[in-house]
């Protein structure tokens, strides 16, 4: 009796604490969060979509239009000459470069002529038998023939029985070997092909020249190109003929050229395509590493906006008329380095010039009027 007591007396307690909780907990009421109406600055810039010059900027290393690396294609010793071939030494065209001795060769030569002469004596008893009227155009030929001089042309045959005769006595099989002979020994001597200046030397005088040897680098220092990496997507723009200029690091000299070749292939590395200005001018060295600016002709109907002014990849904020900000999707052109370049932006559209920290749509903006540089 006394135990159902004690249970009846919890329950009453228990429902009695809970309905003074639900009365206390009306009686509070919540603060009032009061919303700060402070003004917002914005500063924006009205489009105007213009014709905008096309410039393509880089740089790169400069190099000699004409360069040749020099290989030699004899054995020999070196030869000292007047002019050592030494980086920075000049020549003019068809002066003598290198020369290597050829004494052994030009004997072996000169030896080799004298047996064509041989030859050429044999077969003219024979000639006089078979060809009568040829006979004195064979002899004029014996008698040109100079041991230490280039090997005359073979005279022409007028039938084919001479033709004939004439290749069975192996007469033409000398002749050519000689003639490879004569080409061989020109490769002794290396000529200037243009006024230029040696870059690189890897030889010195009285030293060995092997076959296959590189001797050096010669380079012709009047007209240069200036090779470019433009990324793929920008070398579609640049045409052949585009005008260019070129700076130097300190912008103290600047000298004007033109694209004179693209490379078709793109660098599998770096996915940039090579364009080549071709330039000259006092000033230009070789190897130096200037900056360019490439014109191709203008963009039309476009606008120029700061680059960290878009969001999501491709979205800016405009004003609208209720001073709120909204955004709106661009279409890029270009992207430069502080600007990129977007089309079909309505004409007097206002954008932000600057970013507000903690934007949002419906953003109310006190829009202040400014002029973008560009």
């Amino acid at each position: 009796m006394k135990a159902r007591k004690s249970w009846i007396v919890a329950i009453v307690i228990l429902i009695a604490g809970i309905a003074g909780s639900i009365y206390l907990s009306g009686l509070k009421k919540p603060p009032i969060r009061k919303v700060s109406q402070k003004s917002i600055l914005a500063l924006t810039i009205g489009v105007t979509n213009t014709d905008l010059p096309l410039i393509i900027e880089g740089s790169g290393q400069m190099r000699a239009k004409n360069r040749i690396d020099i290989f030699a294609e004899v054995n020999g010793i070196l030869i000292p000459a007047s002019k050592d071939f030494r980086a920075g030494r000049t020549y003019d065209k068809n002066e003598i470069l290198i020369s290597i001795d050829d004494k052994e060769f030009r004997a072996n030569l000169m030896a080799q002529r004298s047996e064509f002469q041989s030859l050429i004596t044999s077969i003219l008893p024979d000639i006089k038998l078979e060809f009568p009227n040829e006979k004195q155009k064979w002899d004029n030929y014996l008698n040109s023939i100079v041991v230490d001089g280039p090997i005359p042309q073979l005279p022409e045959t007028v039938t084919k029985k001479e033709k004939f005769f004439i290749t069975g006595r192996k007469v033409y099989t000398t002749y050519y070997n000689l003639k490879n002979l004569e080409a061989r020994l020109d490769k002794y001597t290396l000529r200037a092909p243009f006024n230029g200046i040696v870059t690189e030397s890897n030889i010195n005088p009285g030293g060995l020249v092997r076959s296959g040897q590189k001797l050096g680098i010669y380079s012709n220092t009047g007209v240069y190109e200036l090779e470019l990496s433009v990324p793929e997507s920008e070398a579609g723009l640049i045409k052949i003929g585009d005008k260019a200029e070129i700076f130097s690091h300190d912008n103290n000299d600047i000298w004007e050229g033109i694209v004179s070749r693209i490379n078709s292939a793109i660098n599998l590395n770096t996915q940039t395509v090579s364009v080549f200005i071709e330039t000259s001018g006092k000033g230009i060295k070789e190897g130096m590493f200037p900056n360019a600016r490439i014109y191709s002709g203008t963009i039309s109907d476009v606008f120029a906006i700061p680059r960290n002014l878009i969001f999501d990849n491709n979205w800016i904020y405009y004003i609208c008329d209720d001073s709120t900000l909204q955004k709106t999707q661009i279409v890029p052109v270009r992207f430069l380095e502080k600007t990129v370049i977007v089309k079909d932006l309505p004409n007097g559209m206002r954008v932000l010039e600057k970013n507000i920290p903690g934007s949002f749509i419906g953003l109310k903006v006190i829009p202040i009027s400014t002029t973008l540089e560009n």
